[in-house]
């Protein structure tokens, strides 16, 4: 599976546009912050309505809860907090337990350990996907990763190169940017976001695996027939779609290749083709469509599709 794009959002993006992180930045998927124990045991004050945006634009979601445990029991009290969070809704992706802060302070190298596969086996039990999200350095110095290996690793490394483990564990996810990022803007809406590549197709795993809300006869359903791309180009013509953002927004809402419907939309309008999405990448890369939102709003205003241009980008420069 190629790479794809993500971000991990909290309260601190504040009011959040998914439907627009995913539109015209890109975003592929989010895990979004259920709570955590470092204030006491809480809910993210923006967990419920971040929940509530993915699914009603149908972007793939997994969580995480801020850890703070000292012992194992404190871990799975921790952890069944956090299922009671969690209880009730479906994640696309691992649910990931947080490890930095004064877990790495307060604990030794062997008593982290300890508490970190007791909140990961009490998690499991619950028939979740569960991951561990910390520091390269972490993973390296401060747990004995060798024994966490069976649990997804979501590795924080804000650089320009794929994290690497001592333990051998794979990095199935890279948290590679927040408020410093080598690779491309920190901004997402226009606001400073975590931002990450995943490499693991989790949804069609944990679908097939019947966690993290799933069942199994849920994951073998086939999904309802889509229209083709040329009925759809046909229905834009006839004006079921809108125009211009609207009809983006709602063709890639729906599922839709918007770029591949505009295309066709243009041929049967007698339109003169546009670039690939590979030749404005390079473009883009040469410095030939600036940046920030001047290269967003010059991409859209050409008709082009601003999130798959950029996605491309930064697969190129990864």
């Amino acid at each position: 599976m190629s790479q794809k794009f993500g971000i991990d959002v909290s309260h601190w993006q504040g009011d959040f546009n998914f439907a627009r992180a995913k539109s015209n930045e890109g975003v592929e998927f989010a895990i979004l912050k259920a709570g955590g124990g470092d204030a006491g045991l809480y809910k993210d004050s923006k967990f419920e309505a971040n929940y509530e945006k993915c699914e009603d634009c149908g972007l793939p979601k997994g969580a995480y809860f801020y850890g703070n445990a000292k012992s194992v029991a404190e871990a799975k009290k921790e952890a069944e907090y956090f299922i009671s969070i969690l209880s009730g809704k479906k994640y696309e992706y691992p649910v990931f337990y947080d490890v930095e802060g004064k877990m790495i302070t307060d604990n030794d190298r062997a008593t982290l350990t300890e508490i970190v596969k007791a909140f990961c086996s009490t998690m499991e039990a619950a028939g979740y996907w569960v991951g561990i999200y910390s520091s390269e350095s972490f993973f390296n110095s401060e747990m004995n990763d060798g024994e966490l290996t069976r649990y997804s690793h979501w590795v924080a490394r804000w650089g320009k190169s794929k994290p690497a483990l001592s333990s051998g564990a794979e990095t199935q996810m890279w948290q590679f940017g927040g408020e410093t990022n080598l690779l491309r803007s920190n901004k997402i809406n226009g606001q400073t976001c975590d931002q990450d590549y995943c490499y693991v197709d989790y949804p069609t795993k944990i679908k097939a695996a019947g966690l993290n809300g799933y069942t199994k006869s849920q994951a073998s359903e086939p999904a309802p027939a889509k229209k083709t791309a040329v009925e759809i180009a046909d229905e834009v013509i006839a004006g079921k779609w809108g125009n211009g953002e609207e009809r983006k927004q709602r063709l890639t809402e729906a599922g839709y290749n918007y770029a591949e419907i505009q295309d066709i939309v243009n041929g049967k309008c007698g339109v003169t083709p546009k670039k690939s999405v590979d030749e404005l990448a390079r473009e883009v890369i040469a410095g030939k469509w600036e940046n920030g939102s001047e290269r967003k709003s010059r991409l859209l205003a050409e008709g082009y599709d601003y999130g798959a241009v950029q996605k491309r980008v930064n697969e190129m420069l990864s």
